[in-house]
């Protein structure tokens, strides 16, 4: 710290330091007791809303699916192949010392 940094010019005020409050207390709302059957019948109903997909659909999406991962697998298959080719040349060098 520079020495100057400490000395105040006349009239000058320094900041008044500024008391830290700790954050007000949040007092929880009572909770209602667990009623099961209000809970299953808001289940039921919102099982109600719940749209399936057809089966052609599920096929068709996992069919996708499965075309990815093998697309994925080939992907880091070649890019594990190419930085093992690059591994075994550098090592190559430095073993023909």
């Amino acid at each position: 710290m520079a020495k100057d940094q400490n000395i105040v010019s006349r009239g000058a005020r320094r900041p008044t330091p500024v008391a830290v409050t700790a954050a007000p207390s949040v007092v929880a709302a009572p909770r209602k007791p667990f009623n099961p059957v209000q809970f299953l019948r808001e289940v039921r109903v919102e099982a109600r809303k719940v749209t399936w997909t057809s089966w052609k659909e599920t096929w068709i999406t996992s069919v996708m699916v499965g075309i990815m991962v093998v697309m994925t697998a080939v992907f880091f298959f070649g890019v594990d192949e190419v930085l093992s080719l690059g591994m075994r040349g550098i090592l190559k060098l430095a073993n023909a010392e």
